[in-house]
């Protein structure tokens, strides 16, 4: 083996030893089970997988949650004169730990508007859908501790609707649907290797370079 590819490989172990001193910090992700859409009010489980402390320190857990919320309204209006109907409906959508304090929380509104219904019973109504998503980031002990180790995580879930509707004579029926599922990442700071490790490591180049050496002395001798 000649000097310079022995210079390079001491080289290639000294980028190595550095670049573990400044670590970055990496993330890694995985996804929860699907709740599938149902007609609120609903409760269920999130499953989340915990992260392993074998792949570094953990620094932050970021949980993303998404739903697919659907409503409606349908107006029947038995006055014997049109109506202007003021409606509005809301969704809110909980995820919680195990300790029932709140991880994400999605408020979203599918409608506030005013329908116009005919009277003498006639009917009116309205309809919206739209993918909800909100997001939320942990740092503190307790959490980093909470959501590290084997297995997984269960948090609660749950799905409320809020409707209003103002008017006499008017009868009411809201329909409202959603589902859940979610996303956790977890950013951390790898694990570094002991420095016995890079002890070895330079110990193995340095015999490498003595027995190349010797190897280039005898070539000349013979």
């Amino acid at each position: 083996m000649k000097l310079n590819k022995i210079t390079a490989l001491l080289l290639t172990a000294s980028c190595l030893m550095a670049g573990a001193a400044s670590a970055v910090t990496l993330t890694v992700s995985n996804s929860s089970n699907v709740i599938v859409s149902q007609d609120t009010d609903w409760s269920d489980f999130l499953n989340f997988q915990k992260f392993n402390p074998a792949l570094g320190t953990l620094t932050s857990v970021k949980f993303d949650l998404y739903s697919n919320l659907a409503g409606g309204v349908l107006l029947t209006n038995y006055n014997d004169d049109p109506a202007d109907v003021p409606v509005t409906l809301d969704v809110s959508i909980f995820l919680d730990r195990p300790d029932s304090s709140n991880l994400v929380l999605i408020s979203a509104t599918l409608f506030n508007t005013v329908v116009t219904v005919p009277g003498g019973g006639g009917t009116g109504g309205t309809s919206n859908g739209f993918l909800a998503h909100n997001s939320a980031t942990y740092s503190g002990p307790a959490d980093l501790a909470l959501f590290s180790g084997p297995g997984s995580i269960n948090t609660l879930i749950t799905a409320q609707a809020n409707s209003t509707v103002f008017g006499d004579g008017i009868d009411v029926q809201f329909a409202t649907t959603a589902d859940g599922y979610g996303t956790v990442t977890y950013a951390y700071t790898p694990a570094v290797p002991e420095p016995e490790t890079y002890g070895m490591l330079l110990l193995g180049m340095g015999l490498i370079g003595m027995l190349a050496k010797r190897q280039q002395a005898r070539a000349k001798q013979a």
